[in-house]
């Protein structure tokens, strides 16, 4: 399924994601493994608990 995103927003993204591997290589490659090791999870459940959007509790409904 092809992405939503336009190709220059995805252009722009991957360039930050460089700009961010280049600049911290040790915690990118840590967010990295999380993410693989959690992919189970959902990227987007993970990053609305990381950008504090919600909680696992909310997540499952009971919140």
């Amino acid at each position: 399924m092809p992405a939503i995103a336009t190709l220059e927003e995805l252009k722009a993204v991957d360039m930050a994601l460089r700009k961010l591997k280049e600049e911290h290589p040790e915690a990118y490659d840590n967010f990295s493994r999380f993410f693989r090791d959690n992919r189970k999870i959902g990227y987007k459940n993970i990053i609305k608990m990381m950008i504090g959007e919600t909680t696992p509790e909310k997540l499952k409904g009971m919140g």
